[in-house]
C-alpha cells in the first residue's frame, strides 16, 4: 500500500516568495530526494488562493509536499536515517510552520496523469493546472470510517466538470508522525482530506470552479468542509 507523507508548510518570516520557492526546490528538495525509501516526490506551490478559512487551526499554507513510501514502516525507517536529520535541520532555514499528514490516495476519476514538462528555471512541472482543496470533517458527521463512507456516498458518482481530468482523494490515515524541527505546527487532527483535480489549464480550472457544480463539489460535500482551496503549480522532484 503506497502512502504519502505530506507537509503543509509556510515560509519563514523575512523570506520573499521567490526565496522560499528557490530554497524549497533547489536546497530542501535535493535533500529530501535523498531520503531512503522515497518513491515519487512532488512539491505543490500555491499559485492562486480561492478560499482560506481564517478560523481553521492550521498555520497559513504556502506549499504542500508529497513524498511516496511503500508503507508506514518504510517511512519510519527513512525517519531514522541521517538524511532525514539533514532534512529536519534545513526546515527552520526556510519554513515558518509545518503540519505533517500521512495520506492514502484513492482515484475518484481515473485519467492519465498530466504530462511533465520542463519549465523556466529548469524544474519539471505538471502541464495544465491543478486544483487542491483541504477539508475537515463536518461537525455533525461521525468520525468512524469516514473514508469508506465518502467513497460510497460521494466518490461512487463523482461530479464531472468541464476541462477536468483526473481526481484523486487523499484521506489522512495517520497523524502520529509530527516533525520536531523547532517551528510551530498546526492541528493535524483537524485535517481529513486533500483533494486533487487536474485541468487543461488555469482558465478552465477557474471557469469550472465558478460553476454551480464546481462550487458544490468543493463547498457542499455532505461529509467534508473545505478550509483551503488553491490552484497549484506542481513541481516534480522525483518522477515515477
Amino acid at each position: 500500500m503506497t502512502i504519502y507523507r505530506s507537509a503543509l508548510i509556510n515560509r519563514r518570516p523575512g523570506l520573499t516568495e521567490t526565496q522560499f520557492r528557490k530554497h524549497w526546490i533547489r536546497v530542501h528538495g535535493a535533500i529530501a530526494a535523498g531520503l531512503p525509501g522515497v518513491g515519487t516526490y512532488r512539491q505543490n506551490h500555491i499559485a492562486e488562493r480561492f478560499f482560506e478559512d481564517a478560523m481553521a487551526p492550521v498555520q497559513s499554507i504556502d506549499g504542500i509536499s508529497q513524498l511516496a513510501f511503500d508503507d508506514i514502516g518504510a517511512m519510519e525507517r527513512s525517519d531514522a536515517s541521517d538524511q532525514y536529520a539533514l532534512a529536519k535541520a534545513d526546515i527552520p532555514l526556510f519554513q515558518g510552520g509545518i503540519t505533517i499528514l500521512v495520506l492514502k490516495a484513492d482515484q475518484v476519476v481515473e485519467a492519465p496523469p498530466p504530462r511533465v514538462v520542463q519549465a523556466e528555471g529548469g524544474e519539471r512541472r505538471s502541464a495544465g493546472a491543478k486544483l487542491v482543496w483541504l477539508s475537515a470533517r463536518r461537525p455533525e458527521v461521525p468520525a468512524g470510517d469516514l473514508r469508506g463512507r465518502w467513497l460510497q456516498e460521494v466518490g461512487r458518482a463523482p461530479a464531472r466538470l468541464p476541462g477536468a481530468g483526473r481526481w484523486v482523494q487523499n484521506f489522512v490515515i495517520d497523524r502520529s508522525h509530527p516533525v520536531q524541527a523547532g517551528v510551530p505546527a498546526g492541528d493535524a487532527a483537524y485535517v481529513e482530506t486533500m483533494s486533487e483535480m487536474w485541468f487543461d489549464d488555469a482558465q478552465a480550472l477557474r471557469a469550472a470552479l465558478a460553476t454551480p457544480a464546481g462550487h458544490a463539489m468543493v463547498h457542499a460535500d455532505p461529509l467534508l468542509a473545505p478550509f483551503a482551496v488553491y490552484r497549484i503549480e506542481e513541481v516534480h522532484i522525483i518522477e515515477a
